[in-house]
């Protein structure tokens, strides 16, 4: 016999009343949707985060240290984030006054507030989340491929600013107008999974984290990226090249008002910069057009190869700007996640007082995506993966 999910109406607002579905028993996952909301305890309670314990175990040290069980104050991190709540006294409170949620996420008693602060900002920090990031990135892309899904044939890469006024190592931006961070999103276009991240301050240039974003993804994770789709402060020459040389990915960004053809950026040019260097080791009189580019790269004398890619990307704008830009619009899919997710969760009010936590927490912001993904896929679905809005 197949049981139904228990389901109860609640008030979700002051001015809505829905019916909530809870889970029937252990086996059954209901997935949230609009339609179908669920409360965030029951699917955080379904997820199999075995997998971490080694990781967390690496970031304990010491036996004696396990007052809780890592998964379990793990899983109420991610609680804390998928919940929306803005501090973590949130959750503290959540606990005492919800009867059955400390048994749900698996509590044999209640933690204070003091130990679940300390293994968010000590135990776990940035270091910690990037590895829980990189474990279960690497779980969500082997199940993805079991189902065939397609992941990170095409990326996609903005950042977004937080204002964090107060904090000594926030730094101001006249273009946004504001004293903050930056955190920089690199995701899936199929899937909006999220692949990669960094911090910075918001005076950091973007560009500077183009290239080790995307060699993560290739190196650790073994995505291979076939175009990228970027806007202007990550499209410089000396990205489009690296992009193309180092990585074979074609980029798709944003083309200024202003750009020009520049001259001098041919196969001419590039012959005439390699022969400069006759003097230098490993030069050969008979080279090929690819030894040539790798010879320059080695030597740091790449201004033709990122003229070439500036111009090569310019051309294919100019021969049909309506095709382009058809393209180029897929960017905007990753400032809808960055307006969604600060609308949806708390994140945008983060409190932070420096970089090194403000990372942490977008760290385990990303975590608890990855996990959401993971029981979903886990559970046979394959759509709407990072979809939040029937978490309640």
């Amino acid at each position: 016999m197949v049981s139904t999910p228990r389901k109860s109406i609640v008030e979700v607002s002051d001015k809505c009343f829905c019916e909530v579905y809870y889970g029937a028993d252990d086996q059954q996952f209901v997935n949230p949707t609009v339609e179908q909301p669920v409360r965030v305890e029951e699917i955080v309670k379904r997820m199999d985060l075995e997998l971490l314990r080694p990781t967390l175990n690496e970031l304990y040290g010491e036996d004696w240290r396990f007052h809780f069980d890592p998964v379990t104050i793990l899983k109420t991190m991610i609680y804390w984030r998928l919940k929306g709540h803005r501090f973590l006294t949130d959750v503290f409170n959540d606990l005492l006054t919800e009867p059955t949620l400390a048994n749900i996420l698996g509590f044999d008693s209640i933690p204070s507030y003091q130990q679940l602060y300390h293994f968010m900002t000590y135990r776990i920090n940035s270091k910690g989340t990037k590895k829980i990031f990189d474990v279960l990135l690497q779980k969500v892309i082997y199940e993805c491929e079991k189902k065939d899904i397609p992941i990170g044939k095409e990326i996609v890469i903005d950042s977004s600013p937080f204002e964090k006024k107060n904090n000594e190592d926030a730094t101001y931006n006249t273009h946004y107008g504001v004293t903050g961070y930056k955190w920089h999103n690199l995701r899936c276009v199929n899937t909006d999974i999220p692949l990669e991240y960094a911090v910075s301050t918001l005076t950091d240039y973007d560009g500077d984290f183009f290239a080790p974003l995307v060699y993560r993804i290739k190196m650790i994770h073994d995505i291979h990226p076939i175009r990228v789709f970027a806007d202007g402060h990550y499209s410089d020459g000396k990205n489009l090249m690296r992009m193309r040389e180092y990585f074979g990915i074609e980029s798709i960004c944003h083309i200024d008002k202003n750009a020009v053809i520049v001259p001098d950026a041919d196969l001419k040019e590039l012959k005439r910069q390699y022969q400069k260097l006759w003097e230098s080791e490993l030069f050969k009189i008979d080279a090929d057009v690819e030894y040539m580019k790798w010879f320059l790269i080695m030597h740091d004398k790449t201004e033709v190869l990122e003229n070439f890619y500036h111009n090569q990307m310019l051309n294919m704008y100019l021969k049909d700007p309506e095709e382009y830009q058809k393209k180029y619009v897929i960017r905007e899919s990753i400032e809808h996640c960055h307006g969604r997710e600060k609308r949806l969760t708390e994140i945008k009010n983060i409190q932070a007082n420096n970089i090194e936590k403000f990372t942490a927490h977008i760290g385990m912001h990303i975590v608890s995506i990855l996990a959401l993904v993971l029981v979903r896929l886990q559970n046979g679905i394959t759509d709407g993966l990072t979809f939040r809005g029937g978490l309640i």
